[in-house]
C-alpha cells in the first residue's frame, strides 16, 4: 500500500489550493457512495431472512412494524413488499451512484484539461532551446497522455481505491459483528491469495508502466516520420525499414497491453476461486457442526451477500493499485507544476521600435558547450536597413538571427530595442513587431487565408488585408485563379503549393500581422534559381524606410538590395566582418 500513500502525497502537493476543497467534496461523495453500496447490500438481508426462516413476525420487530405499516396479512405479502422495497433502494442507489460518478469524472477530466494547459504553458516558458532539444512526440505524450493518466488513474483511481477500501472495511466490520466465523473464513481463504498476487503483480506493473512510457513516443516518432517523409521514404526504398521499426515497437507495446489486461482480469479469477474455497469450507463446517440445514443456508446466504460486494471491491482495489504502480512515471513529468508560478506572471510591457536594434558587447555559448560562438560582439542595425548575413554552414548565422529574434538570450552583454533592454516582460510587444520566414515555412492543414492569418479565428480574418498582403508577396494573381481563391485548402504543410508559393505565404503572414522587422532564414536556399529570383524580387519590393529586413542567404545574388552584409566566419582573422554595400 506504499504506492497509495505516495500517490496521495503527490496529489496534495501538485494540486492547486483551489482544488483541495473540490477534492474533499469528491471524497465526501465517494463516502456517500460507499454508504449507498452498504445500504443496497443490507437491504438484501431481510429478504433472505423471510425466505429462510419461519415466523419472522414473532422474531423481529422490523417485521412487525412492516405488517402494521403496510397492513400485511401473511408472509407472502411481506416477501413481495421486501422485494419491491429492495428494487426501489437499488434503483435509487444506482441513480445516485451514476450522478456521483459523473461529478467525479467531471472533476478528474477537468484536472486533465487544466494540467495539460499548464504543462503546455510551462513548456513554452522553457523557450526556444527547450523545443530544439526535446523530441516533439515526448512533449505530446506528456501533455496528452501523462495528464490524462494523472486525472484518471492517479486522482480518480486513488479516490476510488480509498472508497473501495472504506467499503471493504465497513463490510468486514459488519460481518465481524454479525458472525465472526464468516470473517475468519474470509481471512483464511481470500486474504493469502490476495497478498501473494499483489506482491507479484506490483513489481510487474511498475515495469510495464516504464516500458509503455518509453515506447509510446518512439512509436509516434516512427509513424510521424514515415508519414511526413512519405516522398523520401518511397524514393530511398525505406518503406519496409520504417514498417519494420513500427512493427517491432508495436509488438512490444501490444505485449505490454496484453499483460496489463491479464493482470487486471486475474484478481477476479483469483478471488472467485478463493470464495469458492470458502464456500466449500462453510459447507463442510455446516454439515458437521451446525444444528440444521436452515442455519447452513442462512450462513451461506450471508456469505454470498458479503461475497457479492467483497469480490468486486477487492478486484477494484487490485486494479487500482496496479494502475498506480504503472503510472509512477508521471510523477517527474508533473513535478514542474508544483513550483510553476503561472498565476503571477510578469506583467507585459510596451515596447517602441523607432531607431535601431543593438547588440552591446554580447557573448554567447550553448548550455552544453563552453565554446563561445560570439565573444564581446557589438552590432547595430538601424530601422529601415536591409542586412544580409552570410558565412559557411555552422559559423553562427542562425544563432545570431535567433538572438536578434529573442529566441536566445546572450550569456553576457545586452540586446537593446532602441534604448530598452529586451527582457521577458517586453517579448510579447517585441513579437508583435516581428515577422519570420524560415527555410521551411510551417503551414497548417487549412486554407490559404487561415495560413496567412495564422492563429486567427476564421470569422476574425480581415479579407481585405489578406488580399493586400498577398499582392505585396506577389501571390495574389495566382491565388485569385484558384476555384476557391483564398479559401483553397493547401493540404498538410502546404503539399498543394510549390516551394516558392509556400515562401510567399510566409511573407504574406509576416505582413498580415504588421511586422516592422522581417527575418528571412535562408528562405530561398531550397528553391531553384528562377524561383529564388522571384522570391528575391518579392523581398526587395518590401524595402522601405519603415521596414527592417535581416536576411540569411547562401547566394550573394539574394542580397543585392542589402545596405550591409555581415560575414560570419570563425576561420577569418576577424570572425565577424561588416561589409557596407550602400547608403
Amino acid at each position: 500500500m506504499k504506492i497509495l500513500f505516495k500517490t496521495i502525497r503527490f496529489i496534495l502537493e501538485v494540486l492547486p489550493k483551489k482544488y483541495h476543497l473540490k477534492l474533499a467534496g469528491v471524497a465526501f461523495l465517494l463516502f456517500i457512495n460507499s454508504f449507498l453500496e452498504l445500504l443496497g447490500l443490507g437491504a438484501m438481508i431481510p429478504v433472505f431472512s423471510v425466505l429462510l426462516e419461519d415466523n419472522v413476525v414473532d422474531k423481529y420487530d422490523w417485521a412487525k412494524w412492516m405488517y402494521s405499516a403496510f397492513s400485511l396479512t401473511d408472509e407472502k405479502q411481506l416477501v413481495v413488499t421486501l422485494a419491491v422495497g429492495l428494487l426501489i433502494i437499488i434503483i435509487v442507489k444506482n441513480i445516485l451512484s451514476l450522478w456521483i460518478s459523473k461529478v467525479n469524472s467531471s472533476f478528474a477530466l477537468g484536472l486533465h484539461k487544466d494540467f495539460a494547459l499548464k504543462l503546455h504553458k510551462i513548456y513554452y516558458k522553457n523557450g526556444f532551446s527547450y523545443f530544439k532539444s526535446i523530441n516533439s512526440n515526448v512533449v505530446v505524450r506528456n501533455i496528452k497522455t501523462a495528464t490524462n493518466q494523472f486525472s484518471r488513474q492517479q486522482v480518480l483511481g486513488t479516490l476510488n481505491l480509498v472508497n473501495e477500501l472504506l467499503v471493504l472495511i465497513l463490510i468486514v466490520a459488519t460481518i465481524a459483528i454479525y458472525n465472526f466465523q464468516i470473517l475468519l473464513i474470509l481471512l483464511v481463504t481470500v486474504m493469502p491469495p490476495f497478498f501473494i498476487f499483489y506482491k507479484w503483480v506490483s513489481a510487474k506493473s511498475i515495469e510495464l508502466g516504464e516500458i509503455s512510457n518509453r515506447l509510446s513516443p518512439i512509436v509516434g516518432k516512427n509513424m510521424f516520420q514515415s508519414i511526413f517523409g512519405y516522398v523520401d521514404v518511397i524514393i530511398t526504398g525505406a518503406e519496409k525499414e520504417f514498417r519494420k521499426r513500427i512493427k517491432s515497437n508495436l509488438d512490444e507495446l501490444v505485449d505490454v497491453e496484453i499483460k496489463t489486461t491479464i493482470y487486471n482480469l486475474a484478481p477476479t479469477r483469483i478471488i472467485e476461486t478463493s470464495l469458492m474455497l470458502a464456500i466449500a469450507v462453510i459447507v463442510s463446517f455446516g454439515v458437521y457442526y451446525l444444528p440444521s440445514k436452515t442455519d447452513l443456508l442462512k450462513l451461506l446466504g450471508l456469505f454470498a451477500v458479503a461475497g457479492y460486494r467483497i469480490m468486486p471491491s477487492i478486484n477494484r482495489i487490485m486494479i487500482g493499485i496496479n494502475g498506480l504502480n504503472r503510472s509512477q512515471w508521471i510523477f517527474p513529468i508533473l513535478e514542474p507544476i508544483k513550483n510553476a508560478n503561472l498565476a503571477h506572471e510578469e506583467k507585459p510591457k510596451s515596447l517602441e521600435f523607432n531607431t535601431h536594434l543593438k547588440l552591446d558587447n554580447i557573448s554567447f555559448s550553448y548550455p552544453d558547450n563552453e565554446e563561445k560562438i560570439f565573444d564581446n560582439y557589438s552590432l547595430t542595425i538601424n530601422k529601415g536597413e536591409i542586412i544580409g548575413l552570410i558565412g559557411p554552414s555552422g559559423a553562427g548565422k542562425t544563432t545570431l538571427m535567433n538572438i536578434f529574434l529573442g529566441f536566445l538570450s546572450p550569456t553576457q552583454g545586452t540586446y537593446f530595442i532602441d534604448d530598452t533592454p529586451l527582457d521577458s516582460a517586453h517579448l510579447d510587444a517585441f513579437y508583435k513587431k516581428v515577422g519570420y520566414v524560415q527555410q521551411q515555412v510551417y503551414l497548417v492543414d487549412g486554407t490559404i487565408a487561415e495560413n496567412v492569418a495564422f492563429g486567427c479565428k476564421y470569422k476574425d480574418i480581415d479579407q481585405n488585408k489578406i488580399k493586400e498582403v498577398l499582392e505585396k508577396a506577389s501571390l495574389w494573381n495566382l491565388i485569385s485563379e484558384f476555384p476557391d481563391g483564398v479559401n483553397t485548402k493547401i493540404g498538410e504543410n502546404g503539399t498543394k503549393l510549390s516551394g516558392g508559393q509556400r515562401q510567399r505565404v510566409g511573407i504574406a503572414r509576416a505582413l498580415y500581422f504588421d511586422a516592422e522587422i522581417l527575418f528571412f532564414d535562408e528562405a530561398t536556399s531550397s528553391l531553384d534559381t528562377e524561383t529564388e529570383e522571384e522570391i528575391t524580387n518579392s523581398i526587395n519590393k518590401l524595402a522601405n524606410k519603415d521596414l527592417t529586413l535581416i536576411i540569411i542567404a547562401h547566394r550573394l545574388s539574394t542580397l543585392e538590395a542589402c545596405h550591409r552584409i555581415i560575414e560570419v566566419n570563425p576561420q577569418l582573422e576577424e570572425p565577424i566582418v561588416d561589409h557596407k554595400i550602400k547608403e
